[in-house]
């Protein structure tokens, strides 16, 4: 598990009109950040709307990503679910098909699960898959806070977490999490805040933002790695700006951003997320556009004949 670090891609799932899988795009998807250089995937979670597909669906994307993936990088699939039946029964397809890891945000819905039932429902996913698991810390979505002291509880009971995804976490929050859980374990903590944080031990990122942008990514955990401070300072000013808008828009827009942003990137998006959400304005739009031509992530003549 110590290659599950850096820029860990959370990959988006892409759809045709009709809210089907697009499974070419996928495809096309997968070979581009491999060739960004990103260093491993985490599929089907809250931008790869794992929660939105059937059981049948999660399968097939799972599919498609560890197919067309072939090892050259690791790929962690989420099979969280509100029950641990349906957990257990993704996390066996995703050990048949090869994925290296799984990931599983605390169950979610019923939220007034006591700490004694969220702990069982682990202990029974890891009794029958026996797979390294990221948990998938995301009080947001789940309802309730899986917090230091507690996931230090978690991590004794269920012997193969191997680390922990912060959905919002900042660095002070991941060294909380490292002084309180027994080691090795890895914690994912914001992109805007990777320096610091990769400097006093947090493993890397799973950001949406820069599964726009996976090569400033990339390139910013190659910077940290080769000791390059001025070039790794520059870079991660540039994803504070990235995460900066996505996060402002993401109130009036949900997540059509990733939708178009995906598009400004030269990829035909027909549907992403799998609901309808509201058109980005052309002000948003080109406010967006101009950050990425003066980033040098698309040129400007390209981007004016997508406008």
């Amino acid at each position: 598990m110590k290659e599950i670090r850096g820029i860990v891609l959370p990959a988006p799932t892409v759809f045709r009109a009709d809210g089907s899988v697009d499974e070419k795009l996928m495809r096309e998807l997968t070979d581009w950040f491999i060739a960004c250089g990103v260093h491993a995937f985490f599929i089907l979670g809250s931008y790869g709307q794992g929660p939105a597909l059937a059981p049948e669906e999660r399968k097939k994307v799972a599919e498609i990503v560890v197919q067309q993936a072939r090892h050259r990088v690791p790929v962690i699939v989420h099979i969280g679910a509100v029950d641990p039946y349906t957990a257990v029964d993704l996390g066996q397809h995703a050990k048949a098909i090869g994925a290296e890891a799984i990931g599983h945000v605390g169950p979610y819905y019923y939220a007034d699960r006591s700490e004694y039932e969220i702990i069982e429902h682990f202990k029974m996913v890891d009794r029958a898959l026996g797979m390294p698991l990221l948990i998938y810390n995301n009080p947001r979505y789940s309802g309730y806070n899986i917090h230091p002291a507690f996931m230090a509880r978690l991590a004794e009971a269920v012997p193969n977490i191997f680390g922990a995804k912060l959905a919002m976490g900042s660095v002070d929050e991941a060294m909380a999490y490292l002084k309180l859980v027994k080691q090795p374990f890895a914690t994912y903590a914001l992109a805007s805040n990777l320096v610091s944080a990769m400097s006093v031990g947090v493993a890397g990122t799973i950001s949406p933002p820069l599964a726009v942008t996976p090569e400033i990514g990339v390139e910013l955990v190659r910077a940290i790695d080769a000791g390059d401070a001025e070039k790794a300072l520059a870079l991660q000013k540039s994803v504070i700006r990235i995460h900066e808008l996505f996060l402002r828009l993401a109130g009036p827009f949900g997540r059509t951003i990733y939708c178009e942003g995906m598009r400004l990137r030269g990829f035909d998006v027909k549907m992403y997320p799998r609901w309808p959400s509201r058109p980005l304005t052309l002000d948003a739009y080109h406010e967006m556009r101009d950050l990425f031509c003066e980033l040098k992530i698309i040129d400007a003549p390209a981007a004016a004949r997508r406008a």
